[in-house]
């Protein structure tokens, strides 16, 4: 339910706030005084055109909030909190905001977090219904008759397994085109896959085997030499150099160095430290020493293995560039197309078993449609005989009203009918689409007996009439407000009207006027007392509203 709306700096608004409550409320005033505007402000809170032209002139921004008190329809907070992720608990106040700039742009918020228009717009569709002289927003909405058919006839079950049914006939189509476009060049995709593979499992690449290759290549490929060096380096740390010059090791020197330390620390104790770390040293000296000895002695030139090798170094590099660049790359390269060929030839064979499966999904879609349309028809002739009511109650006593359906080439996630409400407002002519033969009066109590009739379906809380009932009698104004108060009592309604007989059954009176100050004029608002709306009601009658007579006629009204 709509509590409050709260408007700054829109045209000739410069701030005012509006309290709304449950049932029907009237919203009157002269002609200009703004009460479309008011409207419009609500509009724009809920997601509606805006335009740099909306801004009070001398103003830089104008500002409309509108605020709606839970419990509030689920589709709101699926939409508000599943799809937008906004924060919001269902049990709190819904507080939409819109900002408009002298430029033209537009900011949107949902309970302070900011969103894109087109989301305030959604949300506002769920919460508040506009219908006016021009503007019938769900009364003429593409599969609006359909909707409100189903509706009348409780048929949600029945669409429910309809739209189960054609999700899966709709899946296993696209399934089937994913397949056939594959197959398409199947064969020839195969034997590529097959060849690849082929390639790299005779070659058998193993992760880590490059690196070991390109070891063993530079190893093998300079064995003597590594082994001289490492013989080497052997004898100056251990064995000292047998080449004639009789050079002592460096361990050997390390050794003496140790005896001579030794007997100095012996007087000097500050030696026996050096003495221990010289110990740690000589030790890790000689475990290198053993190590390059052994090196020198496992370590063989081996011309035959070094070509071999070279070679599958070389290959492998080849089928390394092939798939990637690098031995990774060959390695996810063999795994997606092992993968790839897996799957086409469970593509293959599940091919041959998707015809039968999409025959079957096609016949439970078509019987569970025709079921619908069984039910559709069975209910169309009620439905249209029960708003037929309504519009004579509300003196198109000549009307036909009528419910077509007609069947589509094949169903849908709606079914296999098109449904459209026909409507032959004088005698004499034949019953045409709604949208296209009503003028704005006509549709306007349409649209208030569709609404009347579907009151326990229709979920959308908040109902606003904006001027329907112009150039209605004051009679059919009277059966009008009848039916809008019958309706206030499963929706929240908000009527702007001149009609007083409308007026006179609201719960809240809101007056509407236009004041000029210091050459500016501004819309303002106050909700009526009692005393405050006989006086009102006299006047929309067109009587003094001080008049005796007019008085008591506004209490008649108003009883």
């Amino acid at each position: 339910m709509l509590k409050s709306l709260s408007i700054e700096n829109l045209a000739t608004i410069e701030s005012l706030t509006i309290e709304f409550g449950p049932g029907l409320g009237a919203l009157t005033g002269e002609t200009g005084a703004g009460k479309s505007i008011v409207v419009g402000g609500l509009g724009l809170a809920l997601g509606g055109r805006a335009s740099a032209d909306d801004v009070r002139p001398g103003r830089k921004l104008t500002v409309v909030e509108a605020h709606f008190k839970p419990p509030l329809p689920a589709s709101v907070r699926h939409l508000i909190r599943g799809e937008l992720e906004v924060e919001w608990e269902a049990k709190e106040p819904l507080g939409l905001r819109r900002e408009v700039s002298r430029a033209g742009r537009s900011r949107c918020f949902v309970n302070g977090q900011m969103v894109g228009v087109g989301d305030l717009k959604r949300i506002g569709e769920l919460l508040v219904d506009f219908h006016g002289q021009h503007e019938h927003q769900s009364l003429l909405r593409p599969g609006a008759a359909r909707w409100a058919l189903d509706a009348y006839g409780g048929h949600e079950a029945l669409l429910k397994e309809v739209r189960v049914a054609w999700d899966e006939t709709r899946n296993l189509r696209q399934r089937g085109e994913e397949l056939e476009r594959a197959a398409r060049d199947f064969e020839q995709r195969l034997d590529y896959l097959e060849f690849q593979l082929e390639e790299i499992h005779r070659f058998d690449p193993q992760p880590g085997e490059m690196e070991r290759l390109e070891h063993d290549e530079r190893r093998l490929a300079r064995a003597d030499a590594l082994v001289a060096q490492a013989a080497e380096a052997y004898a100056m740390l251990y064995a000292g150099r047998d080449d004639g010059r009789g050079e002592a090791s460096l361990l050997g020197l390390l050794r003496e160095v140790e005896r001579r330390l030794g007997e100095l620390a012996e007087v000097e104790p500050p030696f026996a430290d050096a003495l221990e770390r010289l110990a740690e040293q000589k030790a890790a000296l000689e475990d290198l020493a053993f190590s390059l000895r052994d090196y020198a002695e496992s370590v063989r030139a081996d011309p035959r293995r070094l070509d071999e090798v070279i070679a599958r170094l070389e290959e492998f590099r080849r089928l390394a560039r092939k798939h990637g660049g690098n031995e990774a790359t060959l390695l996810e390269a063999r795994a997606a197309m092992q993968s790839e060929r897996d799957r086409m030839t469970r593509d293959d064979a599940e091919r041959g078993q998707l015809g039968k499966k999409l025959e079957r999904a096609e016949a439970r879609l078509r019987g569970r449609a025709d079921k619908l349309s069984r039910g559709r028809r069975a209910q169309a002739k009620r439905f249209a005989g029960a708003v037929l009511d309504l519009l004579r109650e509300l003196q198109m006593e000549k009307a036909r009203f009528e419910i077509e359906i007609e069947p589509l080439d094949a169903p849908g996630a709606d079914g296999a009918d098109r449904v459209d409400f026909l409507l032959a407002a004088n005698p004499g002519l034949p019953p045409a689409p709604l949208r296209k033969v009503a003028s704005g009066g006509e549709l306007s109590r349409v649209m208030l007996a569709l609404k009347s009739t579907l009151a326990r379906r229709d979920v959308i809380p908040t109902l606003v009439f904006d001027e329907i009932d112009a150039g209605l009698s004051a009679e059919t104004a009277r059966r009008v407000g009848g039916l809008m108060e019958r309706l206030a009592a499963s929706h929240q309604i908000l009527c702007v009207t001149h009609h007083a007989p409308i007026a006179a059954r609201a719960a809240r009176h809101v007056a509407v006027q236009k004041q000029t100050r210091r050459r500016a004029t501004y819309t303002e608002i106050e909700t009526l007392t009692k005393t405050q709306r006989i006086e009102a009601l006299a006047k929309m009658m067109g009587g003094d509203a001080s008049a005796k007579a007019a008085r008591q006629l506004a209490r008649e009204l108003m009883k």
